[in-house]
């Protein structure tokens, strides 16, 4: 596995030595798809999800075959079709036995491959003639790599399949009633959208009812992460003080993705030392970078939308956003008029709601990088 170009990588996963912490989650899945059981995993975007899932799969070594497809990218059924068919190969391209084996079998589809200039992976298309092709086609891939031996198939933002123009219910019962006739793949289904992923599998209304062991992960722990990136500084040759190491955590409030941008882009700069003042500027660069973008947000709603996105940026966590304290704080008028702003920037993922060990909900920004702008104008 190739070394990241910056320790702090914000894309990729490059091995156990470049990922913090999530001990538990990790021994928790790999014990529950050895013992064939299906996962649900929750855990809003930018959180390390994806990593996690994909550290999942180093651990389960070279025995499996371990296939990743993020369903966000698939805007149709034939969309999905075709990347869990090119994901698929990907996966067993390490294998010359399997993946000859596959592409015999693919063949006959008559695709059009190519490989990424970029990243190196196969790429392919198939033009399917109907859904039912498509269905068939799905069928025979998940039969075939089961023949292959142990493997999961990682199926990200896997609620994406409920914008489709077709029936999702329909589809979801038609993929429930596969995955009961394979004997060695076992499934990850993973989402941010937690309102939505709950529903596909908390209500006894839909096929994929009971069908799997619910997971979910939050921010990992900040004495965790600060020994992390002072341990990572210390392999390079370089320093970073605790304090300094708050402040990165701080500002992030502890989202992964924010945290390795902050410091992909403070390791980039220190040459001995990290700085409090280095920290900083890194800090007002990531502003600059997305002020337009921001700006740009802002007049795509109304004055009060973004008065209240405003108003929770300030807060950084409102518990009760109907409250009279809140609403008078902030000058926001009637709490009808807040929830009515509340489902729209929810419905946006621009406001998420979350969920603390003991139950107590609240709202926070999702974008941190907003909050911490929107503080500071």
């Amino acid at each position: 596995m190739n070394e990241p170009l910056n320790p702090f990588p914000i894309y990729g996963y490059f091995g156990p030595a470049y990922f913090c912490n999530r001990e538990k989650e990790t021994d928790a899945i790999i014990a529950s798809l050895k013992n064939g059981r299906n996962i649900t995993l929750y855990a809003p975007r930018r959180i390390g999800k994806t990593g996690l899932i994909h550290h999942v799969f180093h651990h389960l070594g070279k025995k499996w075959n371990c296939v990743y497809l993020d369903v966000q990218e698939s805007f149709s059924f034939k969309d999905f079709t075709n990347s869990l068919l090119e994901a698929t190969l990907n996966a067993v391209s390490k294998n010359k036995t399997l993946l000859k084996q596959f592409q015999d079998w693919l063949l006959m589809l008559r695709p059009v491959m190519s490989a990424n200039p970029h990243s190196g992976s196969l790429q392919l298309e198939v033009d399917f003639a109907s859904e039912n092709q498509q269905r068939t086609t799905v069928k025979e891939a998940l039969k075939l790599l089961d023949s292959f031996g142990p493997g999961v198939i990682a199926l990200d933002e896997f609620q994406q399949i409920n914008s489709w123009d077709v029936d999702s219910v329909s589809i979801e019962g038609w993929i429930r009633s596969e995955m009961q006739q394979l004997k060695n793949l076992r499934f990850i289904f993973s989402g941010s959208q937690y309102h939505l992923l709950s529903e596909m599998f908390n209500s006894a209304k839909r096929p994929f009812y009971a069908s799997t062991q619910a997971a979910s992960i939050g921010k990992i722990p900040t004495e965790d992460y600060s020994a992390f990136i002072r341990n990572l500084f210390k392999n390079y040759n370089r320093k970073i003080s605790s304090n300094e190491v708050n402040q990165i955590l701080n500002w992030a409030d502890g989202n992964t993705y924010n945290v390795q941008l902050l410091c992909n882009r403070v390791f980039s700069k220190t040459k001995k030392e990290a700085t409090q003042e280095l920290i900083d500027s890194s800090i007002l660069e990531i502003y600059a970078e997305n002020k337009l973008s921001y700006m740009a947000l802002s007049t795509s709603m109304s004055k009060y939308q973004w008065q209240v996105l405003t108003a929770i940026a300030l807060e950084g966590k409102v518990y009760q956003a109907t409250s009279k304290e809140f609403i008078t704080h902030h000058k926001l008028g009637s709490s009808s008029s807040v929830l009515r702003a509340l489902e729209f920037l929810t419905s946006r993922e621009l406001v998420y709601q979350y969920l603390e060990d003991n139950g107590r909900a609240y709202y926070e920004i999702y974008d941190i990088i907003l909050m911490r702008w929107l503080q500071k104008k």
